[in-house]
């Protein structure tokens, strides 16, 4: 029975369905080529980063040693350390680095009237970085007697005095024999001089 034959109350009801019977439906596909809107979303986005992998390990740059080297003399290590022109101060001085390069330091503490004493803190750090017992000796090839310490303390009260560095080098007697040493000691302080290091080898 078509839409037409159907009585009027009938045709009232169906009226609906029947506007949608003439309608076709067909199943296209998108044309080729053509972008959607979520094609175009992504393009704009921006493309995810690429990790490249170097063809060669990068070269690894060493940290720069700043500590003096052993052959370095004393009296040029505290010249570097005049940043100002003056004198450099006690604060300069770090056993851990000195320690290994001069093996025979002695920091001396200035105190009045015209005292000097060792710096036991000083001592105490560079024993810690020292590979031996220190027993009789500053180090090794030492041997610190009354009068070795005697001709130090004198190099140490002309640089107080002076304000300068002071070398010397002297002959003592020992039981094998007479030994030769050198002395290097250069002044330390904020306004004077408060500390002198010394440093001793055998000539």
């Amino acid at each position: 029975m078509h839409f037409e034959d159907l009585p009027d109350r009938e045709r009232v009801e169906y009226a609906g369905f029947a506007s949608l019977a003439k309608v076709s439906l067909r199943s296209t596909s998108p044309a080729r080529g053509k972008k959607s809107d979520i094609t175009e979303t992504l393009a704009s986005m921006r493309s995810a980063p690429e990790y490249l992998k170097p063809e060669a390990a990068p070269t690894r740059r060493e940290m720069r040693d700043v500590t003096p080297p052993a052959s370095t003399d004393i009296v040029a290590f505290w010249d570097g350390l005049r940043t100002t022109g003056g004198l450099p101060s006690r604060d300069s001085l770090q056993a851990s680095s000195l320690a290994s390069r001069w093996p025979n330091l002695i920091l001396f503490k200035c105190m009045p009237p015209g005292a000097y004493m060792p710096d036991a803190a000083f001592a105490t750090a560079l024993r810690a970085h020292r590979a031996h017992d220190g027993v009789g000796a500053i180090s090794s090839g030492v041997e610190m007697t009354a009068m070795l310490s005697q001709w130090i303390l004198s190099a140490v009260r002309d640089v107080v005095a002076n304000g300068t560095p002071v070398r010397d080098q002297s002959r003592f007697d020992s039981p094998n024999g007479p030994v030769s040493y050198r002395v290097a000691a250069v002044p330390f302080g904020e306004q004077s001089v408060d500390h002198v290091l010394c440093n001793v080898d055998r000539a």
